[in-house]
């Protein structure tokens, strides 16, 4: 991964919205680093200081966040659905 363009999944074991976003990635062929929340106190540093309020949250290099589960940001983000 370069920087600009990596994608990371900050999620939460219990949270099925974060399983869903995993599923969502996977299918849209999206490579990605999964931070859990609950093994990984840095990982929860780091959600802390980029929102600390939902999972999942995937942040797409340095400036693109989506907070929650939704599908059609990250399928536009990606190119899958027009605007």
């Amino acid at each position: 991964m370069d920087g600009a363009n990596d994608a990371v999944l900050y999620g939460s074991d219990e949270s099925r919205d974060s399983t869903a976003m995993v599923d969502l990635l996977n299918e849209l062929g999206v490579e990605f680093v999964y931070r859990s929340l609950n093994r990984d106190p840095a990982a929860m540093r780091e959600w802390e200081q980029l929102d600390g309020e939902s999972v999942p949250l995937l942040r797409m290099g340095k400036n693109s966040i989506v907070r929650g589960f939704d599908r059609i940001k990250v399928q536009q983000m990606f190119g899958w659905v027009g605007c």
